[in-house]
């Protein structure tokens, strides 16, 4: 069981949330307003660059610019007319969209501060999960945090999307899945719309990247060598 990737689905959502953009940005600016103070506590410093992964039409860089406002912006998104749109609405020199994919980043090495991953891993196909991990951490700078929101169901499951039944949903616990290297640790972790139970359930997670220095403890060489 796999998927198709998320070209159609993320025009889709673009031009479903176009039709409802009032009550749909009221909502999401209040999500996205809570995500920033959950981002803003895990910073040591104000982000020089930050990445959006699965930007869709640019809500979330739209208005976590005012929060960073000498911070520059970029989003990718697998839907031409999702880029468009979010081209149109943030002319700004110091914010970037490109059409591509989270498997395939073509960002150089540790390049962010910050990468935001909103709603997103549920849609990868799954054998793309693992290099979009692996890219991420790629593109991730030391010290640099990523910003996970996601359902939180009890279990794995996974489900047909209504608008297209090639598209399947993949519900997961994501955070974990990056925790399981030792250089990335989470260090923030809210879970909420617990009482519309295990469907709705979500969980927002940062997750902090080590050097590899501060979670590897090298043996002593000379102690090692008595037991030869």
């Amino acid at each position: 069981m796999d998927t198709i990737l998320w070209d159609e689905e993320s025009d889709n959502y673009t031009r479903r949330a176009k039709d409802v953009s009032d009550k749909y940005l009221e909502i999401k600016e209040v999500l996205i307003a809570d995500s920033v103070l959950d981002i803003q506590s895990s910073l040591k410093k104000v982000p020089e660059k930050i990445l959006d992964i699965g930007c869709s039409f640019g809500i979330t860089i739209q208005l976590m610019k005012e929060h960073f406002p000498s911070s520059e912006f970029y989003g990718i998104d697998p839907g031409k007319e999702s880029i468009e749109t979010a081209q149109n609405n943030n002319p700004e020199t110091n914010i970037s969209f490109q059409q591509g994919y989270s498997h395939n980043l073509p960002y150089a090495d540790n390049s962010f501060d910050v990468i935001i991953l909103s709603m997103v891993l549920q849609w990868i196909p799954r054998k793309y999960l693992i290099k979009t991990i692996a890219e991420i951490d790629r593109v991730l700078k030391t010290d640099g945090i990523i910003y996970i929101q996601e359902f939180l169901p009890n279990k794995s499951i996974t489900s047909v999307s209504r608008h297209n039944q090639d598209v399947f949903i993949f519900k997961d616990d994501y955070s974990s899945f990056f925790v399981t290297f030792p250089w990335l640790k989470e260090v923030l972790r809210k879970v909420d719309k617990i009482e519309e139970g295990e469907d709705q359930q979500r969980c927002t997670s940062i997750i902090r990247k080590y050097e590899i220095e501060d979670v590897y403890f090298l043996k002593n060489a000379s102690k090692e060598k008595q037991y030869d």
